[in-house]
């Protein structure tokens, strides 16, 4: 039996707000779902999905003449000689990140009957996310695996995140253009086009985020230099590139309105929420979501 923790209005002050390699500012849903795990783990239990809530980002740095600069709060940790500073050999030079202050709401499903709020509530005050210190979060509650809807009303507001993958398959087709075309022209659109290409008024806010990796190589352990590995010289691992996806962020009381209707079945398996991580393939890891169409 698996049951559900909700975890309300988590507050993280200066998160990672870099994505990937040449992204800002996406939903941390990788992050998120590797929190989960790691829960899971110090719970002696298994993840099995994570929905994302989403409430407040606040970007850290400045905005001028149209364009944001992170603000840069520390030093580098990189390790090559070359990184050093040329006029004090002691000092590296700067390495460039890229920070925000967050709040959101998690609701994890955990194959075990049995989760102690108190124990989640002890775990979660020496924790941190996407490398911020969380500094708050309300009251933990747990609900039956059959229960997710009383677990979202825990939460009763914020934008919940949806894989929108069907939308850029479709923008790609209909104009007859590669994916990555597709995939900057798509995010390129206002409102109003957006919602006239695909015929829905209800279609707004989308973007894009990091949603898995795929191996560029073979997974070896014949070098060292492995970030966080305790054993350098027996640690499996592949150098990999982000895989980009676009989702929505997509009212909760919304889905919770469109729920209780009898009428329009579209929300009644909230199930669909949940997002998890897999293995696809051998060299992909890649993060799902059971919905690929917002009604």
């Amino acid at each position: 039996m698996s049951r559900y923790a909700v975890i309300p209005r988590i507050r993280v002050q200066n998160a990672n707000m870099q994505s990937n390699g040449f992204l800002l500012g996406g939903v941390p849903l990788m992050a998120a779902n590797m929190f989960a795990h790691n829960l899971a783990r110090q719970l002696g239990t298994q993840d099995q999905g994570i929905i994302y809530i989403h409430h407040d980002q606040q970007r850290l740095g400045g905005q001028a003449y149209g364009k944001f600069t992170p603000a840069q709060r520390r030093g580098a940790v990189f390790i090559g000689k070359k990184d050093y500073s040329s006029k004090n050999k002691y000092a590296l030079s700067l390495q460039p990140t890229a920070s925000c202050h967050l709040e959101f709401s998690l609701i994890i499903k955990f194959a075990s009957s049995r989760l102690s709020p108190e124990k989640l509530t002890h775990i979660l005050k020496r924790s941190r996310f996407a490398g911020g210190q969380i500094i708050e979060f309300s009251e933990i509650s747990t609900h039956h695996e059959n229960e997710l809807e009383s677990a979202l009303k825990k939460i009763k507001t914020g934008f919940v995140i949806l894989d929108r993958q069907d939308l850029l398959i479709e923008y790609q087709q209909r104009n007859r253009i590669n994916r990555i075309q597709a995939f900057t022209q798509l995010l390129a659109l206002k409102s109003d086009p957006l919602r006239t290409f695909f015929n829905d008024q209800s279609l707004s806010w989308i973007s894009a985020t990091n949603l898995g990796y795929a191996l560029l190589e073979t997974a070896t352990d014949q070098r060292t230099g492995i970030r966080q590995a305790q054993d350098q010289h027996s640690t499996a691992h592949a150098y990999a590139e982000p895989l980009t996806g676009i989702v929505q962020y997509f009212s909760l009381g919304e889905i919770l309105r469109k729920s209780a209707e009898a009428d329009d079945p579209s929300w009644h398996e909230l199930e669909q929420l949940l997002w998890t991580y897999q293995w696809p393939q051998d060299d992909i890891f890649l993060l799902q979501q059971n919905c690929t169409n917002a009604n």
